[in-house]
């Protein structure tokens, strides 16, 4: 739902088939800021951080939480409504840093497309 922004009810099957899930392995733990966590507000969290569109304003956040040495940041998905999926990113470059291992990938199948139109609305054509 995240990366499918452009159109909030249909998605094509090109964008779908250009995407791949992938799993892995971390090879250390990670520490990242939660910010779904209610005491987060004792450290000027707000809602906002979840749903801000302001890419400049969540990377100056981003910057704050590695300087302060967090790893990612634990948050509520911005496309789901009702605020119950969630997310991690991670901080630094781009593409799977050194001394990750090559994860699993694999397509989006046929249960995740009819789960996320079950429950989203979102429909897959072709």
């Amino acid at each position: 739902m995240e990366v499918f922004r452009s159109s909030p009810n249909v998605v094509s099957t090109t964008e779908i088939n250009k995407r791949r899930l992938t799993r892995l392995e971390l090879p250390r733990a990670l520490t990242a800021a939660d910010c779904t966590a209610e005491t987060a507000r004792a450290w000027g969290i707000t809602a906002e951080i979840h749903s801000s569109p302001d890419y400049v304003k969540t990377q100056e956040w981003a910057a704050a939480f590695a300087q302060s040495g967090f790893d990612g940041i634990y948050y509520f998905l911005r496309h789901d409504p009702a605020q119950r999926l969630t997310g991690i990113a991670l901080f630094g470059p781009a593409g799977s840093p050194p001394g990750f291992p090559v994860g699993i990938s694999e397509a989006i199948g046929p249960d995740l497309i009819q789960a996320v139109a079950d429950r989203f609305g979102i429909r897959v054509v072709r």
